[in-house]
């Protein structure tokens, strides 16, 4: 009997082929997370080489970009209901083939048009492998499984983002710019291997009529707010046309607010009244801001104001990633001692008080000393994510999983770009009448740090019993 089906049967007792399976799934769900993330970062540094290749301008290519961002931002609300509705392992499998396909007519476009489409068809590929991904692993496991299976799931995602400019710089200067999509082939064919191979089937939900405004709506307001939060973090400011934006969302959101009353909307607001997934979802994307923001700021930080080479922050940035896997080593003992509720305040904690003591480094800092910061910080970054994404799954019907992972989608990608365009415009602030240097990142560092203590305070409001259900 797969220990899946036992709860109550602890990893150590159950059978190596089990065990092995335990991984399985969480990786290839990951391997997908690292293909979409490599994907999204390793373009931006060919866009000068695109731009030639197709008699276009640099600035003209970054439409290519937007693209991506748009068909992310329509889909992303439809990936629970298709999921409940066509069964959670075909739409994942469906999307990573989306991906591939986008991936092929990226690769031998002739000209800008047909690039942009093949980043729609990539973005609404994308849309769907992540947030469907994480409803097939809460799906896989035990809730008491979940913050482990999590932990593996996170280290390929996570590593995406991190290895996309090395591996773009690489592939541009000594290959042909058409292989940063045509690596995805490969990739994604391996990942539709493994889902085949590893991923569990679950029957479809009953069918339920596709809330066609919900969509609208919500696709809206995503492409509205993620706009003008791209033009903020561009701009480092807040203008004319990100305000236009943001208050189509904002109107959007509202309309959508009232819309959502009706029996089956496609985001059902009524999970928010569940107080773990709340604090999870809504304290989560607190701690995810920071998170987002501190992937932007790092390079600029160990460059600008700490002299470090952009070789060197490489390495830093890899040492980052490599703290990011060592979580497995600790993550079961502090959930054991600890618990949910202690745990995420004193990770959020002491977070925080890393970014403040970030800022004592000076420019003739060890890199060894540096390096072991930030493999801390890395331990810290996964611990949270871990966590927060099992505990969006505490206590929820089975039924209730594809809406909540839905909703839970659209707030992290919002908190993410949130987070980017916040350090931007405090950066840009901060750095308006002496430019970009040292002295620009105190004010950044400290919001974010200060932002970690509200998310810390959020957890508080998680009482006795909540996220009970993922401890072993």
């Amino acid at each position: 009997m797969d220990f899946r089906d036992d709860p109550a049967r602890a990893p150590e007792t159950v059978a190596p082929s089990a065990l092995a399976a335990s991984r399985a799934i969480p990786l290839t769900v990951g391997a997908c997370f690292f293909m979409e993330g490599l994907d999204a970062t390793i373009i931006a540094t060919s866009l000068p080489q695109i731009a030639e290749a197709l008699h276009v301008t640099p600035h003209e290519t970054s439409v290519a970009l937007t693209a991506y961002l748009i068909s992310v931002s329509i889909w992303l609300a439809a990936s629970g209901w298709l999921a409940d509705r066509f069964e959670a392992k075909r739409v994942f499998i469906a999307s990573i083939l989306m991906f591939i396909l986008g991936s092929l007519v990226c690769g031998v476009s002739a000209d800008l048009t047909q690039l942009i489409v093949g980043r729609f068809l990539q973005g609404m590929g994308g849309a769907m492998m992540a947030p469907v991904g994480r409803l097939i692993l809460a799906r896989s496991f035990p809730r008491n499984q979940l913050v482990r299976a999590m932990s593996y799931m996170i280290i390929p995602g996570l590593l995406g983002p991190m290895l996309g400019p090395v591996i773009g710089g690489m592939i541009t200067t000594y290959f042909d710019w058409r292989w940063i999509f045509f690596i995805n082939l490969p990739l994604g064919v391996l990942g539709v291997a493994m889902a085949i191979r590893f991923l569990k089937r679950f029957a479809p939900g009953a069918p339920i009529r596709f809330d066609g405004w919900g969509f609208v709506l919500v696709a809206v307001a995503l492409v509205a707010i993620l706009a003008s939060l791209e033009v903020v973090a561009a701009e480092s400011a807040f203008g004319r046309t990100a305000m236009l934006g943001l208050g189509i969302g904002v109107a959007a959101c509202l309309a959508y607010g009232w819309h959502a009353r009706r029996a089956d909307p496609i985001l059902d607001l009524r999970l928010l009244r569940h107080r773990a997934f709340a604090v999870a979802v809504l304290g989560g994307a607190l701690s995810r801001v920071v998170l987002g923001a501190t992937l932007f700021l790092f390079p600029l930080y160990f460059q600008l104001a700490l002299g470090a080479s952009a070789v060197a922050t490489g390495y830093l940035m890899a040492t980052l990633a490599v703290g990011q896997i060592a979580l497995r080593l600790g993550i079961d003992p502090l959930l054991r001692h600890l618990g949910i509720r202690r745990l995420l305040v004193a990770n959020s904690v002491a977070m925080g008080a890393l970014l403040v003591g970030l800022l004592a480094f000076e420019g003739d800092a060890s890199l060894w000393l540096l390096g072991a910061f930030l493999f801390l910080f890395g331990m810290l970054h996964a611990i949270q994510l871990s966590t927060l994404g099992a505990l969006t799954f505490s206590g929820l019907a089975e039924d209730k999983l594809g809406g909540a992972n839905s909703i839970a989608a659209v707030v992290q990608r919002l908190a993410m770009a949130i987070g980017i365009s916040v350090a931007a415009i405090l950066l840009g602030y901060a750095s308006a009448t002496t430019g970009l240097t040292g002295a620009s990142f105190p004010l950044p560092i400290l919001a974010l740090s200060a932002v970690l203590l509200l998310s810390a305070a959020s957890f508080l409001a998680l009482r006795r019993g909540d996220g009970d259900d993922l401890m072993r």
